[in-house]
């Protein structure tokens, strides 16, 4: 496993005075090139994925955010409790159990995923020591630092609990699995013919079909992508100078929305940047569609400013953009975000609507 960059979703490489992977790194292995976009010291980088846990333009080359989630998801979908360590609690001869997730360090986990966990009310618990924090070899005394605030904001935002364990549970085989039930004889043989018939009526295999409960998976997820009206655009545009203009929503900001779908009350919780614009002096040069990472900014095709705060992430590139200082960030409670919130008007929001 190796830490890759996706210079496309880096804020900084499109003009933001944004550091928080390099603040964050643990090891110092994070620097920027002529271009602004992050690069990795392979020699001190120590893997341990914190960078994956602050902003969108990190990820491993094993496993992304998102599908992290979707394994979480798969887990609780099978009626088991989400259980989550790191690699430094693990020990040589231990094997955890098929409902523990190891992480090379839990703040590579963002706080938007443990908010969309806690408001999809999956059972999550911590398993780990966190004595073993203090002298990790991989994220030191900062993972420690990083995952118990990710953690706080979700529970704040949610009204949900992440569990602490310090014990993980361990991989027994089936045998002792089955041994260590505590039931009669009557009770084993009502379990077995209970099999048989579902056996026999090809309900087992619907209950075991990991075919089926994804397809489950994405239904649910395509009503919510409905709901809020998250699909990517993309058209031609005659305003741009390669005549395209896209929309693509930051994972983080997409788990945030999902969060929203699935528990609609939290947003009075969630306290976010937007960016704002004093009409009275945008002239449309769009100079801040250029400069947007995630195109909730984008130019339509009459060459007007279309702006969609769902998709704003507040890093301020857009702001240093715009020659006539027609931009600001302003502080919105996540509620500004949906239909009837002043970031979702047609066209950029006033400042007005802020203050």
């Amino acid at each position: 496993m190796r830490i890759i960059t996706i210079p496309e979703l880096c804020a900084r490489a499109h003009g933001a005075d944004c550091q928080r992977c390099r603040i964050a790194c643990p090891a110092d292995a994070i620097a920027f090139n002529e271009s602004n976009e992050p690069v990795i010291d392979a020699s001190a980088c120590t893997k341990c994925a914190v960078c994956m846990g602050v902003c969108d333009a990190f990820s491993t080359s094993s496993v992304t955010v998102q599908r992290l989630y979707e394994h979480l998801r798969k887990v609780a979908m099978r009626g088991e409790i989400v259980y989550l360590t790191c690699e430094e609690n693990i020990f040589p001869g231990f094997s955890p159990a098929k409902n523990v997730t190891v992480l090379p360090c839990l703040a590579a986990m963002p706080a938007e995923l443990w908010t969309l966990l806690l408001a999809q009310n999956v059972p999550v618990c911590v398993a780990c020591d966190l004595k073993y924090c203090e002298d990790c070899r991989r994220a030191s005394k900062r993972g420690e630092l990083l995952f118990t605030r990710a953690i706080e904001v979700a529970e704040a935002q949610t009204g949900g609990e992440v569990h602490f364990d310090r014990e993980i549970p361990e991989l027994v085989d089936a045998v002792q699995a089955v041994t260590d039930e505590e039931f009669d004889r009557r009770a084993a043989f009502d379990s077995v013919k209970d099999d048989a018939v579902d056996i026999i009526s090809g309900k087992r295999r619907l209950k075991q079909s990991d075919t089926l409960k994804e397809a489950y998976r994405k239904k649910e997820r395509a009503r919510m992508r409905d709901a809020l009206n998250l699909t990517d655009g993309e058209y031609l545009s005659d305003a741009l100078e390669k005549g395209r203009s896209s929309r693509v929503m930051p994972p983080r900001r997409r788990m945030l929305l999902e969060a929203y779908a699935a528990l609609p009350n939290m947003a009075e919780n969630v306290d976010i940047d937007v960016s704002a614009t004093d009409r009275s002096s945008c002239v449309e040069c769009l100079d801040c569609v250029g400069a947007c990472v995630s195109g909730a900014r984008i130019a339509t095709k009459e060459g007007h400013l279309e702006y969609d705060a769902r998709y704003c992430i507040g890093c301020g590139a857009c702001e240093a953009a715009c020659p006539r200082n027609a931009i600001e960030l302003v502080e919105a409670s996540f509620a500004d975000l949906m239909p009837d919130g002043p970031g979702k008007s047609a066209i950029e929001p006033d400042l007005a609507d802020y203050e």
